[in-house]
């Protein structure tokens, strides 16, 4: 193993790793990863090119036009996402946000600052049960972007009507939602014991 002067302790190692991820999920970093696949063909779209199909799904290489006139092509940029973007997808301003439909999981934090998911009594009751979710729109953060997820994006804005119609449902099932509760780990005569606690449907957040 390369050895180095420097020497790393464990929170260094932790947050520099942090950092370095947050850097590299920045959306004009990710874009990068196209930049050698534009001419490579797709088999299962009939050899279109990864070019050809982005632009199916309107998203454009950003062009420079030099003095001579002559047009040249260069990457993809996030204002070239952003235009094939749904703009119901969009929060608004001029620096708002894409969005993506996803599953946002409800959390609950008591007053130690402790975040816990959010359960119906019944699936509280069960070890393996399902927390509580809603499919909804949510904000892309600045530091993470991936590849999947502009895919998913565009899929999802070709297809808003679908993925909407979802989102309506699962907000009707949330707002018929009354007993909510949370499981505690306790320790109780030397084991660790689960407790399902009862909570206040509003101080539940997505």
């Amino acid at each position: 193993m390369a050895t180095s002067a420097t020497t790393l302790n464990a929170k260094q190692i932790n947050a520099g790793t942090r950092e370095i991820l947050g850097k590299t999920s920045q959306l004009t970093q990710v874009l990068r990863q196209f930049e050698t696949l534009y001419s490579e063909k797709l088999a299962s779209c009939d050899g279109l090119t990864v070019e050809a199909w982005m632009s199916a799904m309107g998203v454009e290489r950003f062009t420079v036009t030099k003095q001579n006139g002559k047009v040249q092509k260069k990457g993809y940029t996030p204002g070239t996402i952003r235009k094939g973007w749904n703009t119901a997808m969009q929060t608004e301003g001029e620096k708002g946000k894409m969005c993506v439909f996803k599953n946002i999981p409800a959390k609950y934090k008591d007053e130690d600052g402790t975040v816990y998911r959010v359960f119906t009594p019944e699936e509280a009751a069960k070890i393996d049960g399902k927390c509580v979710s809603r499919f909804m729109l949510s904000e892309i953060a600045d530091d993470k972007w991936t590849v999947a997820i502009i895919l998913r994006g565009l899929k999802q804005g070709r297809d808003y009507k679908k993925y909407n119609d979802k989102s309506v449902e699962s907000d009707i099932a949330w707002k018929k939602m009354e007993d909510l509760c949370i499981i505690r780990i306790a320790e109780k005569d030397g084991k660790e014991v689960r407790e399902i606690v009862n909570i206040e449907k509003s101080e539940v957040y997505f």
